[in-house]
C-alpha cells in the first residue's frame, strides 16, 4: 500500500488553469495529448487514472519534472474490523468493499 498518493483536484485545477489558457475545451486537450475525455471526467470527479495518462499530462503541463507539486502523503492502512485484512482506505476513510472471510481465529 502506498504512503502517497496523486493529489487529484490539485492535478484538475492545473489542468483546467492550463486550458482556460490556452482557449481549449476539454475535448481540444484531449485531441492535443491523445487521450479520451473520460480522463478528464474521471479526474473532474477526484477519481484515480492510469499512470500513462497522469505521464502524458504531466509532460503537457511541463511538470515533468516537478511531480511532487502533485503527490499528498496517503493515509495508513486501514484493517477490515470483520477479517483483519489491512485495506488502503478511500478518501473519505472508509474501507472499500470486499468479500471479507470472517473475524479471523
Amino acid at each position: 500500500m502506498s504512503l502517497y498518493r496523486l493529489d487529484v483536484p490539485e492535478l484538475h485545477r492545473r489542468l483546467d488553469a492550463q486550458r482556460q489558457e490556452l482557449g481549449l475545451s476539454w475535448r481540444g486537450v484531449g485531441r492535443q495529448v491523445g487521450l479520451p475525455v473520460s480522463v478528464f471526467t474521471r479526474i473532474g470527479k477526484g477519481r484515480a487514472i492510469e499512470a500513462d495518462a497522469l505521464v502524458t499530462l504531466l509532460v503537457w503541463l511541463e511538470l515533468d519534472t516537478d511531480i511532487a507539486v502533485l503527490v499528498e502523503p496517503g493515509q495508513r492502512p486501514v484493517p477490515c474490523s470483520d477479517c483483519g485484512r489491512n485495506f488502503q482506505p478511500k478518501r473519505d476513510g472508509t474501507v472499500r468493499v470486499h468479500n471479507c472471510t470472517g473475524a479471523l481465529a
